[in-house]
């Protein structure tokens, strides 16, 4: 019943593939199962266990990704290349008998057209009466294609699959080499799409790409391989097969980075490769071709860069993709200095776990080439905040990213101009001014360090003057909203208050209030303080300020004053006098009512 079927072998059920990790009883049941483990992690029901019973492995870290499935359940036919290619671009014609489409058109226009010979068209697009025939001719000629997708169309190649040419009993372990099948019917191919069919080894890719000589781009992305290993002689057959191609992706194949990295130096010209969606969590010293230059490592799970350290040794890397990872630090292990390349000039960091401005500092010393950066959409960005607490937009994290990286050239995929540069280091050099101005002075040197570009910054745009006071607050923080009072009795109020049944009154007290408050507010908080009640207080502020008037008997405008007018004994005719508000009671907030942080009033009873 199981002849067919091993451990290892890709087959499909339904269109959802699967690879077959364990054939035999299932404790608890009846009859021989297969155990398998699907392409598609949310179809199955376990992990390979059943009952506490573990009976297979699964490559996906999913716990969803097996299924137990009886031998006798009916398997999608596999294809081979060919016949993969005429479903996709050549399939026969088939017409519903009970449905004509028909287009209608005045008589006149189709007269015309047919004496300008001219084919009718309905919206720019030329209208064939019955059918697609003049399109279906045109996807049929396959030997002019040079883009082919073959997608997940159940494609296998026994005849270069070793384990079934053992069960066939064909000679020699290697694949023939006077293979023309694909030859014949399609050999312009440049771009070749081969992604999740049913291959199981490596040597089922090379012997169809063994008869593209054109091909540039391969991409071989979902396949679950058995088996990645070439002997000697298919080494040599596998590096004449890919030598022409420069693109080769490899996403989602679950393999490790040492098969991963030895299937790649089977292609001698590689300079673009793709290995995302792998599930890796560092990567090995095994290392990749000299000649890539563009590398993507998008989907997987680095939490740091030094986890990608071997990339490092790639002496002509450009590109390098690290998007959607899990990388919020520069190297944990400290283990050694990770310089890249100065080759490298663009770096893709976004949708990560970056949350601190140390790890965007640290980006110009891994990669001394950086000029194009992407670093969008991670933590750090979600909730800026300047030294003193004043929150920043995303604009603001823009312009900081930009200023902290002085070779940057693009950011986010958008050009720096001059100006914003400009506009953006000066930005940020008074941010560092502010956060300098309401800290304590011993921490200066901490501040500073924590900002490589300091020096440079002061040196082209000039040092900022920080100006320190014992009283700095820091315009964010409670203290700055907060107004601090200080009320008093007047002489006469404390005479009539000592002849109530208060008693003896303090003469004042102290308080920091919000401005916030209302002056009911206020009215109440004085009126408990003082055993006045709140209505009856009548609050005078003392502004400060001191104003001319004129003495008794004389007028003067203040627009006529003017110290020069002063005699040598200090007399000008006028008189200074301290100007005076009333806070009217209301529901107007006394922070409307105050000029400043300190205020003081006197308090006096209403008559």
């Amino acid at each position: 019943m199981t002849t067919d079927l091993y451990i290892g072998k890709r087959i499909s059920y339904d269109s959802r593939l699967c690879t077959v990790r364990y054939i035999g009883q299932v404790k608890g049941t009846k009859g021989e199962w297969l155990g398998v483990e699907w392409d598609d992690p949310t179809r199955g029901k376990h992990a390979g266990e059943h009952d506490g019973v573990r009976y297979f492995d699964c490559a996906s870290p999913s716990k969803t990704a097996g299924s137990f499935i009886r031998p006798t359940r009916k398997t999608d036919p596999p294809r081979s290349f060919v016949e993969a290619l005429k479903a996709k671009y050549a399939s026969e014609h088939f017409e519903d008998p009970d449905v004509e489409i028909v287009f209608n058109v005045k008589p006149h226009l189709q007269t015309f057209l047919a004496r300008q010979n001219r084919p009718i068209r309905i919206s720019g697009k030329e209208v064939e009466e019955i059918g697609f025939d003049k399109i279906r001719k045109q996807l049929a000629d396959l030997k002019e294609l040079r883009i082919v997708i073959l997608d997940g169309l159940c494609m296998s190649r026994p005849i270069a699959n070793l384990r079934e040419r053992q069960k066939s009993g064909a000679r020699g372990d290697e694949w023939p080499s006077d293979l023309t099948d694909i030859t014949e019917v399609c050999p312009k191919i440049v771009e070749l799409d081969l992604s999740r069919n049913l291959f199981e080894e490596w040597r089922e890719v090379a012997s169809i790409c063994e008869q593209l000589d054109k091909l540039k781009s391969l991409r071989v992305d979902g396949n679950r391989f058995r088996d990645t290993s070439v002997t000697d002689c298919e080494k040599e057959r596998c590096l004449k097969s890919f030598g022409h191609i420069k693109t080769l992706r490899l996403e989602d194949n679950l393999l490790s980075w040492e098969k991963l990295a030895n299937i790649t130096n089977l292609f001698p010209q590689l300079t673009t490769f793709f290995a995302s969606s792998n599930n890796y969590r560092s990567l090995t010293s095994h290392f990749l071709p000299h000649a890539i230059t563009n590398l993507s490592f998008e989907d997987n799970l680095f939490h740091s860069i030094a986890d990608v350290a071997p990339l490092t040794k790639l002496p002509n890397l450009q590109r390098l993709v690290l998007k959607s990872n899990e990388i919020h630090e520069i190297n944990p292990y400290n283990s050694s200095h990770l310089v890249f390349s100065p080759t490298l000039t663009d770096v893709d960091f976004s949708f990560n776990e970056i949350s601190t401005w140390p790890f965007i500092d640290e980006l110009e010393h891994v990669f001394p080439g950086l000029t194009s950066l992407r670093v969008s959409h991670n933590p750090l960005y979600n909730s800026l905040q300047a030294a003193d607490g004043r929150a920043l937009t995303a604009e603001d994290g823009y312009m900081l990213t930009l200023a902290r990286l002085g070779n940057l050239k693009t950011l986010n995929y958008s050009p720096i101009t001059e100006k914003e540069r400009l506009n953006a280091e000066s930005y940020y050099l008074s941010l560092i001014a502010r956060e300098l101005t309401f800290s304590p002075e011993r921490l200066q040197e901490q501040i500073i360090a924590s900002h490589p570009r300091y020096a440079w910054l002061c040196s082209e745009y000039g040092e900022p003057h920080i100006q320190r006071s014992a009283n700095a607050v820091n315009p964010n923080s409670l203290a700055a909203r907060l107004i601090k009072f200080t009320f008093y009795l007047t002489d006469s109020t404390k005479v009539i208050l000592s002849q109530s049944a208060v008693g003896t009154p303090k003469d004042k007290f102290e308080a920091e209030i919000p401005m916030s408050f209302s002056v009911y507010s206020l009215l109440g908080i004085v009126g408990k303080s003082f055993g006045i009640p709140p209505m009856k207080c009548k609050l005078i502020w003392e502004t400060g300020d001191w104003m001319p008037v004129a003495r008794s008997g004389e007028a003067i405008q203040d627009w006529d004053y003017d110290s020069d007018d002063e005699d040598e004994t200090g007399a000008t005719g006028v008189e200074r006098v301290m100007r005076e508000d009333e806070i009217v009671p209301g529901t107007r907030l006394i922070g409307t009512w105050i000029d400043g942080m300190e205020a003081i009033v006197r308090v006096e009873i209403r008559q």
